[in-house]
């Protein structure tokens, strides 16, 4: 859980919002933070603007309609949640084919040039769509006095995209983000570390700090919404992932993130196959007419 500091908005406002009103099955603790942003994020674009990004946005909404069965969170943010499932899809763009990494994905308008995906959503929109299908936030990275890794809910991503000839395309977004030196891919699924907020001590106003641009993170950062459950260095000499240029779409090529809270249960299913060598990856979701790319 993220940490929380006293609000001022009434609980009836709280309840008012379109966002909050997929929380009241949660603990109002969880609703403190959601309850200074809601009318921020009701009211606002989200992060990215200017022409480039206004037609994206037009491609965007051309390719993909609302996800069967979901109900959209923000209606300034292309995310959508499933509570049955578990999942929140995010739509965005490829953003970077080559180059080293920080982030699997940024925000639109703030950290393109280090992440594969930039998404048309502020973070917390999406921190509030996985607290709301049951994913726990858990601890960013701490670096002292000793490494501890980030914590939280075990999210797997998959990313949906169209081809250069329309044909519907699916991955596990893992297999777009290559160890460095190696053919390699990323092994461990994101865990939902949750970020942090910032108080600034100037206005009193509060930050969600991963709305900078650390959503989705290959590199550890304390203020990641999602993050990788290992040692990842951000210093650039010791960057460990860069993106798959062979497997990534071109850029501007829209994308859809499903981001899968990955059951408990389900995992140790795996890890018991694995053993018995049955290799096992978690399915694809299922999601109607998309086919899983095997590269």
């Amino acid at each position: 859980m993220v940490p929380m500091s006293n609000a001022s908005t009434p609980q009836s406002k709280l309840f008012a919002s379109p966002i909050m009103s997929l929380y009241r099955p949660l603990p109002l603790r969880c609703l403190v933070v959601a309850c200074s942003f809601s009318s921020f994020l009701c009211a606002t674009l989200p992060v990215a603007h200017g022409q480039y990004n206004e037609e994206l946005l037009k491609k965007i909404n051309a390719t993909f309609g609302d996800p069967p069965g979901m109900k959209k969170l923000d209606e300034n943010s292309r995310v959508w949640v499933d509570k049955k499932n578990k999942r929140v899809v995010v739509d965005g763009y490829i953003a970077l084919q080559a180059g080293q990494l920080e982030m699997f994905a940024c925000l639109a308008g703030t950290k393109e040039h280090e992440s594969v995906v930039a998404v048309f959503s502020r973070a917390f929109v999406v921190h509030a769509g996985l607290l709301a299908v049951g994913a726990k936030s858990g601890t960013p990275v701490q670096w002292d006095p000793e490494y501890k890794a980030p914590t939280g809910s075990e999210i797997q991503i998959h990313a949906l995209w169209k081809n250069e000839k329309g044909e519907k395309k699916t991955i596990d977004a893992r297999k777009w983000v290559r160890k460095v030196g190696t053919k390699g891919t990323l092994e461990e699924n994101f865990v939902f570390a949750g970020s942090k907020m910032w108080k600034d001590p100037d206005t009193g106003k509060e930050h969600y700090q991963a709305e900078s641009g650390d959503f989705i993170c290959v590199s550890n950062f304390s203020t990641a919404t999602l993050d990788v459950p290992l040692k990842s260095s951000d210093v650039n000499s010791g960057l460990m992932f860069a993106a798959y240029e062979e497997r990534i779409p071109e850029r501007g090529t829209p994308v859809r993130l499903v981001l899968q809270v990955v059951d408990p249960k389900k995992r140790k299913e795996g890890e018991k196959e694995q053993a018995e060598e049955k290799p096992s990856e978690l399915k694809l979701p299922d999601l109607p007419g998309l086919e899983e790319e095997k590269p």
